[in-house]
């Protein structure tokens, strides 16, 4: 019984491998078994004990060598890279070209690129990139080490694990799998250490990348058994990614997995949501798309959920729908969004991605909207890196492009402290188009009141003639520095580190930035834009975007040469009573200067945002 269990154990760990490609080193051999070649290692041999390349299921699940397998040896000071003679068996004789090596001791590593041995350590690769093989696992991605003396047989041990993932089709039927990605918070492939001796069990280490791609060009069929070879080890949040032949992604969150050595581990889960949940990794008050498909996130949380001193509780109650607000661009959604289950979803148009953006809501059994939330379509939304090692989005949220737009598609305008856009576009004849209209009044500018009323632009209102510079009426005892970083507790900080809350606009992994982030582009390269506007480093472009006024008409909106960009900062700044309620803001000319400043800008001028990333 256990000797049939040990068999099973090898035939699905192994399995078998029919691969098409051979190494280069491995054609050069296939036409030069020379009789020099062959009586050189006639007595050099090796053997698998529990591994890899094939397997025989005629006879009960027995291992084989691939012919011309390679195989680094060394006996300490002389290395070479050996081949198996001939596959088909568990053991067989190696072969090379040149001077025999010789010693009392010879180390090997299984394949033979890109690996050394040193005192009894080992170092080879786990490929972070892996091709599907039907059945198995890929040539030469299942690392072994084996140990011998002057008998000179290597007896090899398995230095990795396997993760075998069965996926159903569900609600998927008719598409394959274009391919796998594996991914969990601890390093699972690339470079590996392998402490061995014959005496020991195999010890390893990973210090490589967080996940393995497994690419499969011509497809698989679900409810498929696929291997995905690995490094040992406990992973935690370990995620299982499946790109279709559809274009759409679905993942299954498998959670804490641990994998030994020399063993696999099963992951089968039915792929029966078609939704792609773009808050899988965290909610926003903004998503991002970048190819068609259907989608869906989390609608019972406020943003990402990290309150703030305005005291609202994190998750929302209470949905019965979702309905569409506000669009702009081409129309990329196909039909409508709905809610279910604590979730809104929808489905993109076929094709191509068209550029747009929409304002949904969750609304309850009245219609009173509870959240809001913006969709950005945009399949140019990239990352910028720059040489001080921040990396910010290329373009503002919700811009239909990253050059100046003299239309005004260059990112929604967003009053200090909200998480709701206001209309990017110019009006005819510099009036703000309905519904983003303006209002000003005591009642009716308040938190609450912003929320279910996510299109409305709150101006600055007066009290016995004095002029508050806020959108928000609260009682000069009542003092608002956290609501876009609540790490932010007093008046005019300006070191305090980033820190997202429930109202910061930008998608899940960006922030709003602070104005030590924004301070900092002040010290980089900066030239003209390609428009009107200021580049930094050569390959972040902020255009002049120019604002939206604080007033009641509040319907200012510039471009050309003379106007500047405006951008938002998480950091306020009160200088004495509501009338002097103002934010830090960042700015930039035609000509490229840039610049921090916290004059002229109250709490209800609208500026746009540029998010940099956590």
């Amino acid at each position: 019984m256990n000797r049939q269990i040990a068999l099973i154990f090898i035939a699905i760990l192994s399995l078998c491998v029919y691969s098409c490609a051979r190494t280069e080193a491995g054609n050069s051999h296939d036409t030069r078994l020379a009789d020099e070649q062959i009586r050189y290692d006639s007595g050099f041999g090796a053997f698998i004990e529990g591994s890899r390349t094939s397997v025989d299921f005629s006879d009960g699940g027995k291992v084989l060598w691939t012919t011309d397998d390679p195989i680094f040896v060394t006996n300490g000071s002389e290395s070479k890279t050996l081949y198996v003679k001939e596959g088909g068996s568990t053991s067989s004789l190696l072969y090379g070209t040149g001077t025999p090596l010789t010693g009392d001791a010879f180390y090997a590593i299984y394949p033979a690129l890109g690996a050394s041995i040193a005192s009894n350590v080992y170092s080879t690769a786990i490929p972070t990139i892996q091709p599907y093989v039907a059945g198995g696992f890929a040539d030469q991605v299942f690392p072994m080490v084996a140990a011998c003396g002057e008998d000179r047989q290597l007896a090899f041990k398995n230095v990795a694990s396997m993760l075998r993932i069965v996926p159903a089709a569900g609600d998927f039927a008719g598409q394959t799998i274009m391919s796998v990605t594996v991914s969990a918070n601890e390093s699972m492939s690339g470079p590996i250490i392998v402490n061995y001796t014959p005496d020991q069990t195999p010890v390893v280490t990973c210090s490589g990348a967080k996940s393995v791609n497994l690419v499969a060009p011509a497809g698989i069929a679900f409810d498929t058994p696929i291997h995905v070879v690995v490094a040992p080890g406990s992973y935690t949040d370990l995620q299982v990614s499946l790109l279709l032949s559809n274009g759409l992604r679905t993942s299954y969150e498998a959670g804490s997995v641990e994998v030994d050595r020399s063993k696999y581990r099963t992951l089968s889960f039915s792929a029966v949501d078609r939704y792609v949940d773009l808050s899988a990794s965290g909610t926003a008050n903004c998503y991002m798309l970048k190819e068609s498909g259907s989608y869906k996130f989390k609608a019972d949380i406020k943003g990402n959920g990290v309150t703030t001193s305005c005291g609202l509780e994190a998750s929302t109650a209470g949905i019965a729908s979702a309905k569409v607000l506000y669009t702009d661009g081409d129309p990329f959604v196909q039909g409508t969004y709905s809610y279910s289950d604590g979730y809104l979803c929808f489905e993109t148009v076929t094709g191509t991605l068209p550029i747009g953006t929409a304002i949904v809501a969750a609304t309850d059994a009245s219609d009173r909207i509870l959240w809001s939330w913006l969709v950005w379509a945009n399949r140019d939304i990239a990352d910028v890196t720059l040489s001080d090692g921040t990396t910010w989005l290329n373009m503002n949220i919700g811009a239909h492009q990253v050059n100046f737009n003299p239309l005004g598609f260059n990112g929604y305008y967003y009053q200090w402290g909200r998480k709701d856009p206001m209309q990017q576009a110019k009006g005819v004849g510099n009036v703000l188009d309905a519904p983003f209209s303006s209002h000003a009044s005591l009642t009716d500018g308040s938190l609450a009141n912003s929320i279910a009323n996510p299109l409305t632009f709150y101006g600055s209102y007066r009290i016995s003639g004095v002029h508050i510079a806020d959108w928000c009426t609260f009682d000069d005892d009542v003092k608002i520095y956290d609501w876009w970083n609540v790490n932010i507790t007093g008046d005019g900080q300006i070191s305090a580190e980033p820190g997202k809350t429930m109202f910061d606009p930008c998608p899940d992994g960006y922030h709003v930035p602070t104005y030590a982030e924004l301070n900092n582009l002040y010290n980089l390269e900066k030239a003209p834009g390609p428009d009107f506007g200021a580049l930094i480093d050569e390959k972040l472009y902020f255009p002049c975007t120019s604002y939206r006024s604080a007033g009641i008409s509040a319907g200012a909106w510039n471009n050309g040469e003379n106007s500047r960009g405006y951008y938002n900062c998480t950091n306020p700044k009160e200088t004495g009573d509501r009338s002097n309620r103002m934010v830090y803001r960042f700015w930039v000319t035609p000509v490229g200067s840039v610049g921090v400043t916290d004059s002229q800008s109250s709490r209800s001028v609208a500026l746009t945002v540029r998010c940099i990333k956590d």
